[in-house]
């Protein structure tokens, strides 16, 4: 254990050196206050990049947390954002209401069936935040956000979200509609998520084609389904969605990361960021028409059994959770008392 600190301590010292020394900077805004919650976005942008006259291309991500937990504020978030706003994008880390059922004693929802009972009104309330969200960031001017590159990027329920706004917006649910007219998300980065359907629903039905999809998922999720699961709800997992895609010509980036579990919501917000740019950019700014299927694995697969595996493959999530990077105490750190994702 004093060998991972010692290891984080000088990572972390260096990572917060960068962090005050380049040019993306953070503003919070607030987006909506529905009852007693109040929904605010971190807006991380880099001034000093090109801005084309259409605008900033957008990556809005949406943090996980079993819809009891989390918020827009986590460090390994916020390495995420600034890595795509020092590349140019307009990064945004989202607050939204948490509608879930109750975690555990231990404050860990690590199955599936541990979260029986209103899935489906926490997801739909989820995405209906995002779909505020997405207008507010629209209408602030200053931020030059292009809505015709406007992408959503979540992890675990945040990826859940991200997937099922843009699978509802394709089926035009009623909410999805208060969206301007003309508008489309240009893409999704779906870290270890899945889409939402009433028990008895078979499987997806698509109106529209939806935009470019990212997925990341291990093959020991137990969390999340790689293929199709019931409870209160239906989960519909990576590889069921990608053989709809395939099937309707949908571009996509598949990585499924072999003896990994649901470590993966975690693990690409400081691991892959160069891949994920490559999406964006070359999938979303460039519009590439092709389909890729990338298979991993490690000597020793990432894994969530325990707080210290977490804090070895998920640091920043872990210790640096309802923190910004520069709050982290590197000299006096602490194991969190229960695991959150």
């Amino acid at each position: 254990m004093k060998k991972i600190v010692f290891c984080l301590v000088m990572f972390g010292a260096a990572l917060g050196l960068k962090a005050q020394s380049n040019e993306v900077t953070r503003e919070t805004r607030t987006f909506s206050i529905i009852g007693k919650d109040t929904l605010k976005v971190d807006a991380y942008i880099n001034p000093k990049a090109e801005v084309k006259p259409e605008g900033r291309p957008v990556v809005m991500y949406i943090h996980g947390g079993g819809w009891t937990m989390g918020s827009r504020v986590n460090a390994a978030q916020e390495i995420f954002c600034r890595y795509m706003a020092e590349r140019g994008w307009l990064a945004l880390s989202i607050d939204y209401r948490l509608a879930g059922v109750s975690a555990n004693a231990d404050g860990l929802v690590g199955k599936l069936i541990d979260l029986a009972g209103s899935n489906m009104v926490a997801v739909k309330t989820a995405c209906s935040d995002v779909v505020d969200a997405t207008n507010f960031v629209l209408q602030q001017k200053d931020w030059k956000a292009n809505p015709a590159k406007f992408c959503l990027a979540g992890g675990s329920a945040g990826a859940m979200a991200s997937l099922q706004t843009v699978y509802d917006f394709c089926n035009d649910e009623e909410y999805t509609k208060r969206l301007p007219k003309d508008f489309s998300y240009a893409g999704v980065i779906s870290q270890a998520g899945c889409i939402t359907l009433e028990l008895g629903q078979q499987k997806l039905t698509w109106k529209r084609k939806p935009c470019p999809i990212m997925f990341f998922h291990g093959t020991e999720d137990n969390a999340m389904p790689l293929g199709v699961t019931d409870v209160d709800c239906r989960f519909v997992g990576t590889l069921s969605i990608v053989e709809q895609l395939e099937e309707m010509g949908v571009p996509y980036w598949k990585w499924i990361e072999r003896g990994a579990d649901h470590v993966m919501a975690m693990r690409t917000l400081t691991v892959y960021l160069e891949e994920q740019y490559h999406f964006l950019r070359d999938f979303v700014e460039n519009g590439q028409q092709t389909c890729i299927n990338t298979e991993s694995k490690e000597k020793e697969p990432a894994n969530m059994t325990s707080v210290d595996a977490m804090i070895k493959y998920v640091p920043f999530y872990i210790l640096g959770y309802g923190m910004y990077l520069d709050q982290m105490d590197w000299n006096n750190m602490k194991k969190p008392e229960s695991i959150v994702f």
